[in-house]
């Protein structure tokens, strides 16, 4: 079988062959395409120095300026979350005080209320009242009694007469109309927004405790609400 050679190998004179002087090329032909995406990355990269470079003069020129705003974010963001810290612990503390008026008959039917009474009191008649005694003694003055076995009276209208009572007085057919103002404090703690209102406030811890170094933190937390 004929043994197959590279031309190149085949052929030693061929190297000898080529003109004297010229160097032969050693780099490849690229592609249209990547030429252009070099351009435009290199294209790119200028232009972002040269923003980056009129960003920094801006800088510089008004670093005074630059300075004193970073200054008073800093000192903004650190009021509110001091604040914000501040209304959380409040209303994990807080207590609902409000009055409730109430009006609303109160019936006494069925409820074994009775009213003891056990006094001497003065009455007077509002119309003549007749009597009829058995046994009576009659004093007539200067030591004369007089004993008759029926006297036939009549109390004049105005008599004042002294009456001992002693009763138990039932209260089952009294409604009492109730109206007042009730006063009702509610701690917070003790709601169903006790809890949510501790886990907010865990939230807030989480998110500002690891930033509260880096901030100059107000001593007294600031109160928006007052003028």
């Amino acid at each position: 079988m004929a043994e197959q050679t590279h031309p190149a190998i085949a052929d030693p004179n061929a190297e000898s062959a080529r003109p004297a002087g010229r160097t032969p090329k050693r780099y490849a032909r690229l592609p249209p395409l990547y030429k252009a995406m070099i351009w435009t990355s290199f294209l790119i990269n200028v232009v972002l120095l040269i923003i980056i470079g009129v960003l920094a003069g801006v800088l510089l020129t008004n670093r005074g300026q630059v300075v004193g705003l970073a200054g008073n974010t800093t000192t903004f963001a650190a009021n509110n979350l001091s604040e914000l810290q501040d209304v959380v612990t409040q209303l994990e503390g807080a207590t609902i005080r409000t009055t409730i008026p109430l009006s609303q008959p109160l019936s006494l039917a069925g409820k074994g209320i009775f009213v003891p009474v056990d006094q001497v009191t003065e009455v007077r008649l509002t119309q003549p009242v007749p009597l009829v005694l058995s046994g009576a003694d009659i004093d007539l003055g200067n030591g004369n009694l007089l004993r008759a076995n029926n006297i036939n009276l009549t109390l004049p209208e105005g008599t004042p007469l002294q009456i001992a009572l002693k009763m138990d007085i039932s209260l089952d057919s009294v409604t009492i109309p109730v109206q007042l103002d009730v006063p009702v404090s509610i701690p917070l703690a003790e709601t169903e927004l006790g809890p949510q209102f501790q886990r907010l406030g865990a939230i807030v811890g989480r998110l500002v405790n690891p930033i509260s170094p880096l901030l100059p933190m107000p001593k007294t937390p600031p109160d928006s609400s007052k003028p």
